[in-house]
């Protein structure tokens, strides 16, 4: 294997939206890696350590079965991406196995290296974390879509979730500043990056069971949970089927906002929440800026993503399942 050159990453669709200088920096920190036929790529529920992008051969991407075998769920080639969740952070667990079929050459791009690159706010590392948020959030909006067609094709199978309407609690003095040094969107900024982030959102108290987007509502608007929790669903019959709840520290509506399509699913607060809303231009504006709190920013966002990911592949496995029960509450 020759050098990776920019040229080549201009071909995966990961690093297509890079530049030309960014995606040189890039091609110097990926390193060849070879498999020979039959041989674990990727290891199911193992830490993932870094992404390869697949030069030659091919690899089957699957889940474990109970008792043994391997659930078929991809075919992957050349100018293919394997492992990419690892870049997303420090915890992120393999979801599937890669098990080389043939011979495989790779290009192997380690994520401590690609971290270490963030953390000095390297140009590439910034927009390669940008294009993880779109690629995930991608997944996102067509996993919800693959549970819509699920829920259609049995209607009656599920009780709806009814709406509640259920009465504001009146509190004063709430001090939700105070809150953002422990949410999990915050705890990596510094003093004044948290000023500013509080300072560039409008703090909102909404009362339970209130509608912040409708299937089909422009994403003009991204919420950051301080207190309460906001819920994910699809209409359903008279009511609702919950996807995801969302809790204080995370954000909420970024899928939409970050491919610029309607909101695909309704966002109501589950339970009476403090918010922190960011219009469209701020929010993009916060997320491309290159300094350190657009660094900070990106990585929940990532993250954020990454668990409802998660949370839609629970759902849709469950309703796999209770097809062949009973009706279920949603």
């Amino acid at each position: 294997m020759t050098l990776l050159s920019a040229t080549k990453l201009a071909d995966v669709p990961l690093f297509a939206g890079l530049g030309e200088a960014e995606r040189s920096e890039l091609a110097d920190a990926f390193v060849p890696r070879h498999f020979a036929d039959g041989e674990v790529i990727l290891t199911q529920n193992e830490r993932a350590e870094g992404l390869f992008l697949i030069d030659s051969g091919h690899v089957d991407i699957g889940k474990r079965l109970p008792g043994g075998g391997l659930a078929l769920l991809a075919k992957v080639g050349a100018d293919e991406v394997i492992g990419d969740m690892a870049l997303i952070g420090r915890d992120v667990h393999r979801t599937a196995m890669g098990i080389a079929r043939g011979p495989v050459a790779t290009w192997y791009l380690p994520a401590d290296q690609f971290r270490a690159a963030l953390s000095q706010l390297r140009p590439a590392s910034l927009q390669l974390q940008t294009e993880l948020g779109r690629l995930v959030a991608q997944r996102v909006v067509a996993k919800a879509s693959d549970i819509a067609g699920l829920l259609d094709e049995q209607p009656d199978a599920f009780t709806p979730r009814p709406q509640r309407a259920l009465p504001p609690i009146i509190e004063g003095n709430f001090a939700a500043e105070a809150f953002l040094a422990k949410l999990p969107c915050c705890i990596m900024m510094t003093s004044a990056q948290r000023i500013a982030f509080w300072n560039a959102g409008a703090r909102i108290e909404v009362p339970a069971d209130t509608d912040l987007a409708s299937v089909g509502a422009a994403p003009d608007t991204v919420w950051l949970v301080v207190r309460g929790a906001v819920r994910s669903a699809l209409p359903h019959g008279a009511g609702v089927y919950q996807l995801t709840v969302t809790g204080p520290g995370q954000l909420v509506g970024i899928a939409a906002m970050l491919l610029d399509v309607p909101h695909d699913r309704l966002l109501r607060t589950s339970e009476q929440a403090t918010l922190l809303a960011f219009d469209r231009a701020t929010f993009a504006e916060m997320m491309t800026t290159g300094d350190a709190l657009s660094r900070e920013l990106g990585a929940s966002v990532n993250a954020d993503l990454v668990t409802a990911l998660d949370a839609l592949d629970q759902v849709e496995a469950r309703i796999l399942a209770m097809r062949r029960g009973h009706a279920v509450a949603a």
